[in-house]
This record gives structure tokens, C-alpha cells and sequence, in this order.
């Protein structure tokens, strides 16, 4: 478990690696889970050790590392589970989808109990004021989860390079498209917090990333 800018804790998926997050709360001893992946124990025993009480579990978006042990504690701590409406098919076929890629793993696929809806909405959970960015083409609910500085943003971009291909495929238009978007809309010191990697200033990646650049710049059609 690594310690994030001091309320952030990140913990990394072994099973199949991606980035799970505890955010705790300032004033008290609750929590909100984010992108929960498929190492159960891991991120449970974490969380017992940080005495933390979670009060519900987000993902970015559907794909199976994003919501591979939701399940249980969703029913462990009896809090709600929050999802894109577009990514409810995805997140129902994890299991497919892990055959697909040859990992041999199965889980209990989650039932989402508050869909994501809209192209920007806000929302309050406990003491955490949440700003939800839905930005299409890794997934079609592919979002980004503000919450002060912090930007959760699954696997649409990354700090270094273009990360992993989705399965089902992305749509790589959408995802150019969603990505200058997001370089217009939010502020250069904002901390990114991937799905996989390591985290970094939004300003920083805009500059350094090169290939992610690249990949924006280029004006053929991306799914020719």
C-alpha cells in the first residue's frame, strides 16, 4: 500500500495489476473506495489495518479490474455501489471478458445500486463532495471522479504512454476526442490518480507524455 499526498492510500492489484483507492476523510474516520480490482484480501486486509469505514465504492468505469471485489464489500460494510449507466453491460460480462484475456479468475459481478447518468454531475457522500465527468471511448461510461484536487480517471489516460488496449475494444476517436476535452477543462495542478501507473499532475502529463500527445495530435482516423 503506498500513502498518496496524505488522505490517499493506493493499493496494488496482484491478480491482474490495476490501481485500487482508499480516500479518507478528513474529519473522521470514514472512507470512499474507488476502482476496487480483483485482489479481495489484499485491499481488505489494508483496509482493516487503517481502522477506516467505508460509506460506498465508485468506479470509474466497468471493466472487470475496476470491479472485481465489489461484490464483497459491498456486502461486508452494506454500502452502495456507484456506476456509469453505460458500462452496466460491461461490468455484467466481467467474467467473458477475463476468459478473453486468459485469467483465471472468477467473480461475483456486481449489481450497481446509483447509475451515473449525466454528461457532469455532483454529488455529496458523507463529507465528500464529488464532481462526476463522464468522458466516452475507453468505455462508453467511462468517467472522471473529482473530489477537491484529485482527478480519478480510470483508464482514459495515463502519466506515461497510452496504457493497455479494453476489451472490449475502445473507441479511439472517442477517447481523443474525450481526452483534449479534459486537458480544456481542468486545471494543470490537479492530481491524477490512474487505474494503472503511477500518479501525477495533470499539467506535468499534458507536457511530458509524449506518445499521449502523439496520439492526440494525430488527425487519421484512429479506428481505420
Amino acid at each position: 500500500m503506498e500513502l498518496i499526498d496524505q488522505r490517499i492510500y493506493k493499493i496494488r492489484n496482484k491478480i491482474f495489476s490495476s490501481n485500487s483507492y482508499i480516500l479518507k476523510d478528513e474529519i473522521d474516520n470514514t472512507c470512499l473506495l474507488i476502482d476496487l480490482g480483483l485482489d479481495i484480501d489484499l485491499i481488505d486486509e489494508e483496509l482493516t489495518k487503517l481502522n477506516l469505514v467505508p460509506l460506498a465504492i465508485i468506479s470509474t468505469h466497468g471493466h472487470f479490474d475496476h470491479i472485481g471485489s465489489v461484490s464483497f464489500f459491498k456486502k461486508k460494510y452494506n454500502i452502495p455501489f456507484y456506476l456509469h449507466e453505460a458500462d452496466m453491460k460491461i461490468s455484467q460480462s466481467a467474467n467473458f471478458y477475463m476468459k478473453v484475456v486468459k485469467i483465471n479468475h472468477k467473480i461475483e459481478t456486481p449489481t450497481p445500486d446509483f447509475f451515473f447518468k449525466e454528461k457532469q454531475q455532483t454529488m455529496t457522500i458523507g463529507n465528500f463532495d464529488l464532481s462526476i465527468y463522464n468522458f466516452p471511448g475507453h468505455s462508453p461510461g467511462s468517467c472522471i471522479i473529482k473530489i477537491d484536487n484529485y482527478l480519478f480517471s480510470g483508464d482514459i489516460f495515463y502519466k506515461n504512454g497510452l496504457g493497455f488496449e479494453s476489451i472490449p475494444r475502445e473507441n479511439k476517436l472517442l477517447l481523443k476526442k474525450s481526452i483534449v476535452e479534459i486537458f480544456g477543462t481542468f486545471d494543470d495542478n490537479n492530481l491524477v490518480l490512474p487505474g494503472h501507473g503511477l500518479s501525477e499532475y495533470l499539467g506535468n502529463i499534458k507536457q511530458n507524455n509524449v506518445e499521449l500527445n502523439n496520439f492526440i495530435s494525430d488527425k487519421s482516423d484512429a479506428n481505420a
